[in-house]
This record gives C-alpha cells, structure tokens and sequence, in this order.
C-alpha cells in the first residue's frame, strides 16, 4: 500500500512538471534568444563634455573634435545647433556664445550631474545592439555621441553615428522642464531609461524610414508597429510601458480597450483615411487620442498597429529584416488574421 502511495505522487509530481513545461514552452517568447556569444562593446562618447571642456583652447578643441567625430562634428554645427562651420570667420565667436548662453549652461550642468557615470547605458545600448547584429550578422553599429543642444533635441541620426541630446533626458521631474513649461505628457518620457528605446526608435527609423506618398492611417500604424516590433525585437525582456513610452495605467487602457478601439475605426471607416489630422490624432505625441477620451494614452494607433504586426509575425514565417523591408501594408494587415477579443 506504501509502494502505491509512493507510486501516486511520484505521478502527481511528473504530470504537474509536464503541465508546467507545456506552459513555459507554449508562452516563451521567440524573439527572448541568447545573445551572449556576440562579441560587441557599446560605449557612449561624451562629445559633450569635450566641448565644455575649457583645459584646452576652444581652437585646438574643435579642430581635434572635427577629426574625432567627422561628420556628426559638422551635422552638430550646420544642423543641430546651427552656427555653420569653419568657413564663416565668425564661427568661433558664434560657438562661445552658444555655449555661454544661460538655459546651456544649466543645461550643462544638469546633465554632468544626472550622467556623472553611463555605465548602465553603455551596458543597456550594448544588450540591444547585440540583438540587432544577431538578426544583421553583416552589419556596422553606429557610434553613440552624446550632445547639448539646449534643449532642441532628442535624438539625431546620421551615416555611422546616432546623437543623444543627454538635455532632453534628466528625468520627468527636471526643474528645468517645468521653467521651460514642458508639457507634463511629453517630460514624462524624458528620462535616462527612455533613452535606449528613443536610440533604437530613430536607429530603425533611419533604416527603414516611412514612405508617405501614400499615406493613410493604416499606412502609418503599421509602420509604426514595426518599429515598436523592431523594439520588442532589440529588447524582448523589456516592459512595454518602456518601449512605448507609456505609463502602466496607459497600457492597461489599451490591453482593456483594444476591441473597442479597433471597432471605432472600423467603423468610423477611418482606417483609409488620408486626412492629416485624423492620422495625426491616431499616431502622434499628445496628451491623449482625441476620439477615445481623456482617459484614453496618446498614440493609440501604434498601438493597434504594433498589435497587427505581432499577429501578422506570429501567424506567418517572416524574419525580422523581411518585416522591416516590408512596405505592403495592407497585405500584413490580411494575413495577420488580427482579431481583438
């Protein structure tokens, strides 16, 4: 009788093991891989701090940054701050009163306290690089520069480098944000852990960037949910709320009220539409989506889109470059079989 007892539970424990392993296997993420055998380094330069720095005259200081950093040098100069470039004989003269102008140097100075150590960034761009050489084994990884613009920029990209404007980042609760009266819903994205997914965002951007001479609102859901699919890719152990600059409440919004969402547009027979406004209502920044409330978070199109291409990518055997070259949007629209419960 002890045997037979012995016999149940050791059945008990197998069968509960096999439920448990069927659970793990069936809800794994495909896109969580093993990135630890890519040899890759990703470190920030602090093109920053070499600029403020003042040990070293401001003539030999740009002449050694214009060969360090080449052409995001010039893209800085003509285009960011947009002083021009050594052939105006003023340039210098335009550059100190820049860099000597008040909202700079506060800028300045926060920035050198809230990014004294990058390490957690270095280690967080790194993760998400290595993911992308794994599914673009050829590839080159650009240089990650870090900039002060006095607050005019986010994130810039460029052939070979990508510049994070470390001013549009010191935290939702920047006193700085509040005098330069930053609307509420767009400083609470301007933090340092925002920063990867802004670099991936634009990285993506910048690859496969949006053709709008046909534009409508399907078109530009689902090609933003490529990109925020491209994220899930680079960072699949990441909190959606990061990669969609959402807060928990926001998603919770549009798990809850993604049938609904979708109806409306249907059939509102919005979908197709060319309208500016309406696809700017849907799939831009502000403080919530017009149509769906004040409750509702903002760029609830994306969102609708990202869930199309994940239905669309987990229904067919499409690899990541071929969604990302993928411009057919109606047809990833068809043969995602998407269908909100």
């Amino acid at each position: 009788m002890k045997h037979y007892k012995i016999w149940i539970i050791l059945v008990s424990v197998v069968f509960a093991l096999l439920i448990a392993l069927y659970f793990v296997l069936h809800n794994r993420n495909p896109l969580d891989i093993n990135v630890k055998h890519i040899k890759l380094e990703v470190k920030v330069e602090r093109f920053d701090q070499e600029l403020f720095d003042n040990t070293t005259p401001i003539e030999k200081r740009v002449q050694q940054m214009s060969s360090k950093y080449g052409l995001f040098f010039d893209v800085y100069n003509y285009q960011i701050i947009g002083i021009g470039g050594f052939e105006n004989r003023s340039y210098l003269v335009y550059l100190q009163t820049f860099m000597s102008d008040y909202a700079v140097q506060q800028a300045y100075h926060a920035v050198d306290s809230v990014f004294e150590d990058t390490g957690e960034l270095d280690s967080k761009l790194t993760d998400g690089f290595k993911h992308y050489k794994y599914y673009y084994t050829d590839s080159t990884v650009p240089r990650v520069v870090c900039f002060i613009a006095g607050f005019n920029q986010s994130v810039a990209t460029m052939d070979g480098f990508i510049g994070v404007g470390l001013d549009k980042y010191l935290g939702s609760r920047s006193t700085l944000y509040a005098m330069l009266q930053i609307p509420e819903y767009s400083a609470s994205r301007m933090t340092p852990e925002q920063i990867p997914f802004d670099v991936m965002t634009a990285f993506a951007q910048m690859q496969y960037p949006y053709n709008d001479t046909a534009e409508n609102l399907l078109n530009r859901m689902i090609y933003n949910g490529k990109i925020q699919y491209f994220l899930d890719a680079m960072y699949p152990r990441d909190e959606d709320s990061l990669k969609h600059a959402y807060s928990s409440a926001d998603i919770e919004y549009c798990r809850w009220h993604e049938k609904d969402m979708w109806a409306f547009i249907i059939d509102k027979k919005l979908l197709f539409s060319t309208d500016y406004l309406t696809i700017r209502n849907y799939c831009d920044d502000a403080p919530y989506t017009k149509d769906f409330g004040m409750e509702s978070p903002p760029r609830a199109g994306n969102w609708l889109g990202w869930r199309i291409v994940s239905s669309y990518m987990k229904h067919n055997k499409v690899s990541l470059p071929e969604l990302m070259a993928e411009t057919d949007y109606q047809k990833i629209l068809n043969l995602s079989k998407y269908d909100p419960e």
